[in-house]
């Protein structure tokens, strides 16, 4: 903790040391009052940073049971639905502030709702997705799985027994991210 306190005040000593060295020039009141010119100076505007579907689906790292199999044919069937549904939300124009997006979807996912700014960062982020198939034999009373997400691991567990057509995907997704917004797992 003591490393953490003497790492913050080092990063407000050079704020500091910056702010005396642009005011050398003046540029501390040149920037206050031109703000919008002066804001891609120090803030990243190389594009928009809301993440959109073509974002989440191609950090998507699937691990896919054996190609022809059965199981294969429902993994691809759900990761087709989940780009649908991606999609969908992402054509939406809803001005609700409720209303599920695709960055509320990334929330849900990664636990961040933009895309990655360093290239490093941006490189390594991948979002794991599992398939779970025993559901059924797990708990064979119950009436429907939602997909889980553990955000610190970004992972993604798809359910396959209850996911089977776009209509039941999509609400079951709709259900899962609204209310399952909490980080239970790890």
């Amino acid at each position: 903790r003591a490393i953490a306190m003497h790492a913050a005040a080092r990063r407000t000593l050079m704020l500091q040391q910056l702010r005396e060295g642009l005011q050398l020039y003046r540029l501390v009141d040149i920037m206050e009052k031109n703000q919008q010119v002066c804001r891609g100076l120090f803030v990243f505007e190389g594009g928009n940073d809301q993440v959109d579907s073509h974002y989440i689906v191609s950090h998507l790292d699937p691990q896919m049971s054996e190609s022809g199999t059965l199981k294969h044919i429902k993994e691809m069937q759900i990761l087709n639905n989940f780009q649908d549904f991606l999609l969908e939300l992402e054509d939406g124009d809803s001005v609700d502030e409720e209303a599920l997006s695709v960055s509320k979807v990334m929330q849900w996912l990664s636990g961040q709702a933009h895309r990655h700014m360093l290239l490093s960062e941006k490189q390594a982020f991948k979002i794991t997705v599992l398939f779970d198939h025993t559901c059924m034999e797990r708990m064979p009373d119950h009436r429907i799985c939602y997909p889980v997400v553990s955000a610190c691991t970004q992972t993604i567990t798809f359910p396959t027994a209850h996911l089977t057509s776009l209509n039941e995907f999509k609400e079951n997704m709709k259900i899962a991210v609204q209310q399952g917004a909490y980080f239970y797992r790890v």
